[in-house]
């Protein structure tokens, strides 16, 4: 009997051995399913290179990682998506520096880089930077920067010079230094709520990518664009750190390597974008106002020193000299 129950326990044993090992490897293959959102409605074009990125990531990952679109600011508000990324609701999202700039004024660096590609800054160690920031402050990692794209201001009244004196516009974080530099008064609205401030005369404007202004109805209640661009905006994939740190090594350098590529790629893909968009917006009315150089130059030199001032310097005593020493070989001379 004692055989027996001898042989019935090993029996057993091994049985459950058995099971946990191939419970085990059947959880080791199980693929990561990391939860992707935007700050601006799919079918937006600043979306457009991060989702490159996920086909890139999730072509690559031979099964092993997939990145799954959950959806855009009908989700959670494009204002709002720092706080369900720093809890981990979603992996990872793309968004302006300035939608999340009351908890990360640091990120809006990437604004001061006048003209410097998204590989240029990550050369100059903007990103790597960056991500200790925002490690620390929201446990979120910097992964990259997969949209740049020129800005303008657009208009209902003609200027000849860079003065907005008795203008109100809509603005974010990132367009106020300058905007407010210059004189106008500004009021900060989402991107849902823009038609209807111009339609119904909240605003006299509003500043914007110069690549998508007729497919949401702004070009049929605006005038002017104003050119030369005022700036040059280059915004922001984050994602909970956690999620990050908890892949394996050659899952994490893929989502890297992956966005590396997508930053070489984004300058020439959002100048594409601009070209047609312009023939757009003079097909529909819209008049070009051309500044004189000297007047862009102003604008450069208020972006630079309020814009350090207003990102930086003020609010974040303990980074902002750093970022800003960064910044400076960027800087107007």
């Amino acid at each position: 009997m004692r055989n027996v129950a001898r042989w019935m326990l090993f029996a057993v044993a091994v049985f459950v051995l058995g099971y946990a090992t191939g419970a085990a490897a059947q959880t080791a293959q199980a693929p990561v399913t990391l939860k992707a959102v935007t700050a601006w409605t799919q079918g937006w074009p600043f979306n457009n290179m991060y989702f490159e990125w996920i086909k890139r990531v999730n072509e690559r990952a031979g099964g092993r990682l997939k990145i799954e679109y959950i959806g855009g600011p009908e989700v959670y508000p494009a204002f709002e998506q720092l706080d369900p990324l720093k809890r981990r609701v979603m992996d990872t999202i793309i968004t302006s520096t300035g939608y999340v700039a009351g908890a990360l004024p640091e990120v809006n660096a990437t604004w001061l880089g006048f003209g410097a590609s998204p590989e240029q800054l990550r050369a100059a160690g903007l990103v790597e930077m960056l991500d200790r920031i925002t490690r620390e402050k929201a446990g979120v990692t910097v992964l990259g920067l997969p949209l740049q794209v020129r800005f303008n201001v657009y208009l209902n009244k003609p200027i000849e010079k860079a003065d907005l004196r008795g203008l109100k516009l809509r603005s974010v974080a990132v367009y106020d230094p300058v905007l407010k530099g210059l004189g106008a008064s500004t009021v900060t609205l989402p991107p849902a709520e823009v038609l209807p401030a111009l339609q119904t005369g909240v605003v006299d404007g509003f500043s914007w990518p110069a690549v998508f202004v007729v497919k949401p109805g702004f070009a049929r209640v605006i005038k002017y664009k104003v050119m030369p661009h005022w700036w040059i905006g280059t915004d922001i994939v984050l994602m909970n750190a956690q999620s990050f740190d908890s892949l394996p090594a050659d899952l994490k350098k893929l989502l890297v390597d992956a966005m590396k590529e997508v930053e070489r790629d984004t300058p020439a893909y959002f100048l594409k974008l601009e070209k047609d968009e312009d023939e757009a917006l003079l097909k529909a009315g819209v008049k070009i106002i051309e500044l004189p150089a000297a007047e862009v130059e102003k604008v450069n030199r208020v972006q630079w020193e309020e814009g350090s001032k207003a990102f930086l310097l003020g609010p974040s005593p303990k980074y902002g000299v750093q970022l800003k020493e960064l910044m400076a070989r960027f800087a107007p001379r």
